[in-house]
C-alpha cells in the first residue's frame, strides 16, 4: 500500500528530466523461477521472495547512478521470520571474461535519504535556472524590438517634412511601445508567479516523497514477517561506481530463514 502511494505522489511531482543515456536491467529467470509481465522474478522454496526492477525515480530524475527493486517476500513458515538490508548481497559481474566481480553495496536509508535530497536540490536549481533564462530571453528580444523601433522612427522623423506628421507618428509609437512594455511586464509577472507556484508544489511534493521512501526503503533494522504475512520494499543497490556504460549481470542473493533465494539481472544500455 505505502509503495502505491509512493507512485501517486511521484506522479504529481514537476522536475527538470534529463535526455542521457539510460539503463536497462533485463529479468533473467533460472530454471525454477518465474517472470511476470512486469520483469518481477519469483523464487519458491520455503518462503517466496520476488524481485522487480523499480525505475519510478529513475524517471524523476532521483537515484538515477543507483539500481532499485521492489522486493516482496511472503512467510510460508509457521514461525516469524525477519528481514532486513543486511540479508542482501549483491554482486557485479561485467560481460567481459577478464573482469573482476564487484561487490555492490545495499544503500543505508539515511545515506540514500540524504542523495535523494541532493539530487531534488540540482533539479530545483536547473528548474529556476531554465526558467530565469526565458525571462532573460524574452526581455532581450524585447529590448531588440525596442530598438529597432526606435531607430525607425527617429530616421522616419529626420526625414519627414511635415511636423504634424512627425509629431502623429511620434505619437503613435510612443503608444505602441507603451502597450508592448505593459504586455511584457504583465507576462513577466505570470512567468514568475508560476515559477514560485512551481516551486512550491515540487518542495511539497518532494517532502511527501522523502517521507514515504523512509517508510519503503529496506532498512537495516529486522522487519518481523508473521506466518502467512507479506513484507515488502525498495532495496537499493549503490551501482554509482560502475561506470555508466559497463553491462554485466547483477547477482543478487537473499538469505532468509536459512534459504538463499538467488536473482539474476541483466545490465544493458539504452
Amino acid at each position: 500500500m505505502k509503495a502505491k502511494i509512493l507512485l501517486i505522489l511521484l506522479g504529481s511531482t514537476l522536475l527538470l528530466q534529463s535526455c542521457t543515456q539510460s539503463i536497462k536491467m533485463t529479468s533473467m529467470a533460472a530454471s525454477d523461477q518465474k517472470i511476470g509481465y512486469d520483469g518481477t522474478i519469483t523464487s519458491q522454496k520455503k518462503h517466496f521472495v520476488s524481485l522487480s526492477p523499480y525505475t519510478e525515480l529513475n524517471k524523476l530524475n532521483l537515484a538515477k547512478d543507483k539500481t532499485l527493486f521492489m522486493i516482496s517476500i511472503q512467510n510460508y513458515g509457521k514461525d516469524p521470520i525477519n528481514i532486513s538490508n543486511g540479508d542482501v548481497s549483491v554482486i557485479f559481474q561485467g560481460n567481459n571474461k577478464d573482469q573482476v566481480s564487484k561487490i555492490i553495496g545495499v544503500q543505508q536509508l539515511d545515506d540514500f535519504i540524504r542523495d535523494t535530497g541532493k539530487e531534488y536540490s540540482n533539479n530545483e536549481k536547473r528548474s529556476i535556472y531554465s526558467a530565469i533564462e526565458n525571462i532573460k530571453y524574452k526581455l532581450e528580444e524585447a529590448y531588440s524590438t525596442s530598438s529597432s523601433s526606435s531607430s525607425s522612427s527617429s530616421s522616419s522623423s529626420s526625414s519627414s517634412s511635415s511636423s504634424s506628421s512627425s509629431s502623429s507618428s511620434s505619437s503613435s509609437s510612443s503608444s505602441s511601445s507603451s502597450s508592448s512594455t505593459t504586455n511584457l511586464q504583465s507576462e513577466i509577472k505570470d512567468d514568475i508567479d508560476d515559477l514560485n507556484d512551481d516551486i512550491e508544489r515540487m518542495r511539497a511534493n518532494n517532502e511527501q516523497v522523502q517521507e514515504s521512501l523512509k517508510e519503503t526503503v529496506m532498512k537495516s533494522q529486522p522487519q518481523g514477517i508473521l506466518p502467512g504475512d507479506t513484507y515488502s520494499g525498495i532495496l537499493v543497490c549503490d551501482t554509482r561506481y560502475l561506470d555508466k556504460k559497463e553491462e554485466g549481470n547483477l547477482k543478487i542473493t537473499v538469505s532468509i530463514d536459512n534459504e538463499k533465494h538467488n536473482f539474476t539481472f541483466k545490465r544493458g544500455i539504452n
